[in-house]
């Protein structure tokens, strides 16, 4: 990931845009571009360890094409866009991205200003971001202007 620009991508609004302005600004610099996609791991659900298997585990989220979609959307949309490299981790959203962003230019982060005080300060998986990245970490809201 060295020098590239780390963008956190679960097919909402804010993170497309998050995307797209990664896109830019990577083109602007000649930079590549790394679209990463986490999904938390399957797990046992509370109070099944006697319900035979597989019952007592968490579905894993649908294996759809999120990512693969949300890329494909952006590079249609600049044809002369950088490389985009997608990848998929498992584990903790927060923790997996900024591990993913170590030794890049940044990782850039979609978030929807709702209100609560922007849903206290940006949401669990942006402040474990923040917590962890040594990186600078970049929020681009779902209108598009950057924070």
């Amino acid at each position: 990931m060295t020098g590239s620009i780390v963008v956190g991508v679960d097919g909402s609004p804010a993170s497309v845009n998050a995307l797209r302005w990664a896109v830019a600004r990577a083109e602007a610099e000649h930079r590549t571009v790394v679209a990463v996609e986490v999904r938390y791991p399957a797990q046992l659900l509370p109070g099944t360890s006697y319900a035979p298997a597989p019952h007592g585990m968490a579905p894993p989220a649908p294996h759809g094409s999120v990512l693969h979609d949300t890329v494909a959307a952006v590079r249609e949309a600049g044809p002369t866009a950088p490389r985009i490299t997608a990848l998929r981790r498992s584990g903790a959203p927060g923790i997996e991205l900024a591990r993913a962003a170590h030794g890049a230019v940044m990782l850039v982060l979609g978030y929807n200003p709702r209100g609560r005080t922007t849903e206290f300060l940006f949401g669990r998986v942006t402040n474990e971001c923040l917590r962890h990245a040594d990186v600078p970490v970049v929020l681009v809201p779902a209108n598009g202007h950057q924070a």
